[in-house]
C-alpha cells in the first residue's frame, strides 16, 4: 500500500496511539545510522516514548556523536527491575562494508534474545561517479541497499523471536519509496553503466522489492520503506566545498516542506507510526512517500 502525507486527523490518531504504547516486555530497538539525521531521531523518540524502558543499539561510524545522543536518553531509575532497565549501546560500523555488516550481525545474533524493531536510515552523499569498495560494490549502492539488506535479512530471526511470542515488531527502511526506476537485469550493480541517477533510482527500487519480500515472508512483522523528501539533517556537511551555500537554500527550500530530523523522525513516529502500536493495526507491507499530500 502505497501512502502519501498524512493528514492531520492521520497525526492526530496515531500521536492518540503512541501515549498507548505500553508493551508487556522491554522492546528492543536496532538503529543501523542511528547516529545523525533521521536515525538519530527516531532513536530518541523511542527511548522518550518508552519513558527509557528500552534496549537501544545505535549503530554507525561516529561513536562520540552516540554517546552524546544515548547520554540524552531517558534512563529508568535504580529501583527498575534489570529486565525492564534502560539499556543502551553503540556499535561502530561502516555500511559500505559488507563484511564489517556480516560481523556486526553475528555479534548480535549471538548477545540479543529478540529484536523488535530495525529502523535503516543509513547514507552516503557523493558527487563522485562509480566509486568501488574493496569487495567490488559501489559505495552508494552498497550503503543504501547492500547494508540495509543484509542487516535486516540476517537479523530477521531475532524479530521472527519476539513476533512469535506475541510482541509487536516492525522494520522500516527510509530511503527513496516510489522513486525508483526499472532495473537493468544485465547489471544489477550497475558495473556497466553507472550514473547518480541511476544509482538512486535502483536503490529505491531494490529496496521496495525488499521490503515487500519480507512482509510476503514474514508475515507477522510490518515492513515500511519511506520516503521522507528534503529533509534538514547533518547531511549537507558531506560537500564542505558549497557548504556556505547551506544557510540560503535552507530558506529558499523552506516553503517546499523541508523538515529537520526531529520533526521527521516524530512524524516517523506519529504521522507515519512505525515504533507504535500502529504499526501493527495496518497492512503487513506499507511504501510510504510523505513529500508531498495526495492529489
Amino acid at each position: 500500500m502505497f501512502y502519501w502525507m498524512p493528514s492531520k486527523a492521520n497525526i492526530a490518531t496515531a500521536t492518540a496511539s503512541n501515549t498507548l504504547y505500553k508493551p508487556a516486555k522491554r522492546p528492543v530497538g536496532l538503529f543501523f545510522g542511528g547516529t545523525s539525521g533521521i536515525g538519530q531521531a527516531m532513536a530518541e523518540q523511542f527511548a522518550r516514548q518508552t519513558n527509557g524502558r528500552a534496549q537501544i543499539v545505535l549503530l554507525g561510524r561516529n561513536e562520540q556523536a552516540a554517546r552524546a545522543i544515548i547520554d540524552g536518553f531517558p534512563k529508568t531509575d535504580s529501583s527498575t527491575p534489570e529486565e525492564d532497565s534502560s539499556k543502551y549501546s553503540f556499535i561502530k560500523v561502516d555500511a559500505t562494508s559488507m563484511a564489517q555488516v556480516r560481523e556486526v550481525t553475528a555479534k548480535l545474533l549471538n548477545e540479543l534474545e529478540k529484536v523488535n524493531y530495525i529502523v535503516a536510515t543509513a547514507g552516503f552523499v557523493t558527487l563522485k561517479g562509480r566509486d568501488e569498495t574493496s569487495e567490488g560494490i559501489d559505495k552508494k549502492l552498497a550503503c543504501h541497499f547492500y547494508a540495509r539488506f543484509r542487516f535486516i535479512y540476517d537479523l530477521m530471526p531475532l524479530v521472527d523471536k519476539a513476533a512469535n511470542d506475541g510482541e509487536e515488531t516492525g522494520v522500516i527502511s527510509v530511503l527513496a519509496a516510489g522513486t525508483g526506476q526499472q532495473v537493468e537485469l544485465d547489471d544489477l550493480g550497475l558495473v556497466k553503466r553507472y550514473n547518480l541517477g541511476k544509482a538512486a533510482g535502483h536503490a529505491a527500487t531494490y529496496n521496495d522489492a525488499m521490503i515487500i519480500n519480507l512482509a510476503l515472508t514474514h508475515p507477522k512483522t510490518r515492513f515500511y520503506h519511506a520516503f521522507p523528501g528534503l529533509v534538514d539533517t547533518p547531511i549537507m556537511k558531506s560537500f564542505p566545498s558549497i557548504n556556505f551555500l547551506y544557510p540560503v537554500l535552507k530558506f529558499l527550500t523552506k516553503p517546499l516542506l523541508i523538515f529537520y530530523g526531529g520533526g521527521c523522525g516524530r512524524r516517523k513516529l506519529r504521522g507515519q507510526p512505525v515504533i507504535t502500536r500502529s504499526i501493527i493495526e495496518g497492512k503487513k507491507s506499507h511504501i510510504i512517500d510523505t513529500r508531498r499530500k495526495k492529489p
